[in-house]
């Protein structure tokens, strides 16, 4: 795995025997050098680092500076830094800590010390990378159906309660479609339980492709899934519908089941702004009398509701 070190100080010499000192420890694969907090900053934004070793008095652009513009840069938190000073004074070190620093070693520093300090933070900043890619991860499994990997029924309604109040507040287009599968049933009845799961994730697959990072697909329960469209108006959910619906018809499942050539779904299609609708619920209900009047007709089909 590749660690990486940032160290800002206007003086070549010290900027070189820092590095000196920490090569020798073999904790970073990668050195980035400046020569002055701007340049500091740049250099993190273009490489973050694991963690950055910052002089406090350089001309034009000084420490102080650079750790008020990481301050405002709240992605960037997690990267410790360590004042390297020769300056003495209790004053500037408490104005270090307050504007973010996490340590400082005076000049000239001794090698342990510097050593002990920079392993100390670098761990520090390693275990909190790892807890928040296990807090990431956690999330993403409470909010991710285990069969198929889309969004599940917690996620979208939680989506759903924001990008409703949006729409309603700011008046912008926002539509739903609700899908069923047709005759699921007789799929599990025939295929078996393990097929229908295949087939699941199939349409799952096609669901999801093409939407926008905007665009929230999940299972809904069952053999029902849901697409929430927020900036969309109902000619382009249409438009998804029209797509998924043919592309799922033309999939052939013979392969996976030899009583099976191809399934079907049914779409029920609901869509914002609409002064009727008062409530997420009958937002939801709209797009699931579509849906019903849907497979009422026929099935492997789409109905908008309140369509003119």
């Amino acid at each position: 795995m590749i660690h990486s070190v940032l160290i800002i100080d206007d003086s070549e010499y010290e900027r070189n025997e820092i590095r000196d000192v920490l090569e020798k420890t073999g904790l970073f694969n990668a050195f980035f050098e400046a020569s002055d907090g701007l340049k500091g900053f740049k250099a993190m934004l273009s490489n973050p680092p694991d963690l950055i070793i910052c002089d406090l008095m350089m001309p034009d652009f000084d420490g102080f500076k650079f750790l008020r513009l990481k301050k405002a840069r709240q992605d960037y938190d997690n990267i410790p830094v360590l004042i390297v000073t020769g300056r003495d004074d209790i004053n500037d070190k408490i104005r270090g800590l307050e504007e973010g620093a996490q340590d400082y070693v005076l000049k000239p520093f001794n090698q342990l010390e510097l050593v002990a300090r920079v392993k100390a933070h670098l761990r520090i900043k390693l275990l909190q990378d790892e807890l928040r890619q296990l807090n990431e991860k956690l999330e993403r499994l409470s909010n991710t159906d285990p069969l198929t990997g889309l969004y599940n029924r917690r996620y979208f309604f939680n989506t759903l309660e924001k990008e409703f109040e949006r729409s309603k507040r700011y008046n912008r287009a926002l539509s739903l479609l609700m899908m069923d599968i047709d005759f699921f049933k007789s799929v599990n009845d025939k295929c078996g339980h393990l097929t229908g799961d295949k087939i699941l994730t199939i349409i799952a697959r096609i669901l999801k492709t093409d939407l926008r990072k905007i665009d929230i697909c999940a299972r809904y329960g069952g053999e029902e899934f849901v697409i929430l469209l927020p900036e969309t108006d109902v000619n382009g959910a249409i438009s998804v519908a029209n797509r998924d619906l043919n592309e799922i018809r033309e999939q052939d499942l013979s392969d996976i089941c030899s009583e099976l050539k191809t399934i079907t779904i049914s779409i029920g299609i609901a869509s914002l702004p609409d002064d009727n609708i008062k409530t997420t619920d009958a937002f939801i209900k709209l797009a699931d009398d579509a849906l019903y009047q849907a497979k009422k007709e026929g099935r492997n089909r789409i109905i908008v509701a309140n369509k003119q």
